[in-house]
Parts: structure tokens; sequence; C-alpha cells
């Protein structure tokens, strides 16, 4: 496959994880249960994020640092990534038409425009992965013996930090030396992933 094509398989993955969070939040199951499939699919979306991060160094470097690659622990990969000063995460943003003056000046139709707070970085990535894990286990009934307390105690961040992902992934650009995608998981005209390759002039 072609870059483009790994990273759209990408994210038509995460948006099918991402879509049925929503539904696991709306549902009227047990709580806990809805919370710790939630979870499954949240630590999985951040395992997508990471690989996304990879295509987009290999579309670049034309090479994936040898420690990342073979990974599939979300954690591992931004750690090597951030030693390496590889910033290469998705940049939360929208697509509009361009002005009348950005069109005379840049001979452009369309400008990427970023959204600063719904940014996350490898370490929010990585913490968020963290709690992710807490719920990956049966509770130890020799430490926490009801899991109405265990759910209690970390649903709130639970369902903030599947909010946060989905706002930070919805539609984004990443890039990495002048190469580039514009991606959409939910595109507003046919509801479809859509990801464009684009060509960024300026960082």
């Amino acid at each position: 496959m072609t870059p483009t094509e790994t990273y759209l398989s990408l994210m038509e993955t995460l948006r099918t994880r991402l879509d049925l969070v929503t539904v696991l939040k709306a549902s009227d199951a047990d709580d806990f249960a809805r919370a710790e499939s939630a979870a499954f699919h949240g630590r999985k979306v951040v395992e997508g994020i990471a690989f996304a991060c990879l295509v987009a160094i290999e579309n670049g470097l034309q090479t994936v640092p040898r420690d990342a690659k073979g990974q599939w622990n979300a954690e591992d990969i931004f750690n090597s990534l951030k030693k390496k000063g590889l910033d290469v995460l998705p940049s939360p943003s929208h697509l509009r038409s361009a002005t009348a003056a950005e069109k005379q000046d840049n001979n452009v139709a369309a400008v990427v425009e970023g959204i600063p707070d719904r940014r996350l970085s490898h370490d929010d990535l990585i913490s968020i992965y963290q709690r992710l894990h807490a719920w990956a286990h049966e509770i130890n009934p020799y430490i926490q013996l009801k899991r109405e307390d265990f759910c209690s105690k970390r649903s709130a961040m639970l369902w903030d930090d599947l909010r946060k992902l989905d706002l930070f992934m919805q539609r984004h650009f990443i890039s990495i030396r002048g190469k580039g995608y514009f991606c959409t998981l939910r595109d507003a005209q046919d509801g479809r992933t859509k990801v464009l390759p684009l060509t960024k002039d300026a960082a």
C-alpha cells in the first residue's frame, strides 16, 4: 500500500473505535462494563495514533527508527520519537476556503488552520495511555474489593480522555519535512473517513 492508503486504513479503524466509544457511552448497560469496554478501544486508538506517526515518518524520512519499528506499545513508540526529536503528531485543524488576500498573495484555494486547544503532546498521549491501561486487568480483590468504587474513582477521567482523543483526531493535519496529509474522520458531506495528500509550503 502507498503511505496514503496505509494512513487511510489506520484512520478508518480508529474512527470505528471512536464511534463505538460513543455508542458505549450512550448505552444503558452496566456502568463498569461500558467504561471497561470503552477503555479497551481507547487504548487501541492511542496505539493507532502512534502507528500513524510512524507512517508519516516513513513517508518523510524513508525510514522508521529501529527501536520503534515492529513495536505495538504506544508509550514506547512515543518515547522513541521524543528521544529522536521527531515531532510528527497530528495537528487538530480545519480546512477552510482561502480569503481573497490569501488567494492573491499565496495562490491557494484552501487553508489548513490549526485548533490549538485540541492539541495533545507526546506526554499527554502517554499519560492517557497509562490511565487507560488501569482498566485492562481484572480488579484484584485483595487491593480493590468493589468494582463500583474503582469505576466511580476513574470513570470521569476516562470519558474525558476519550473525548480529548476524539477531538484530537476528528480533523487533523500531519506532516514531516514538508509532506503531509489532511484527514477528516467523518466528512460533513458523506460521513466517510478521508485523507487528502497535501503540500505544505511553510511550517
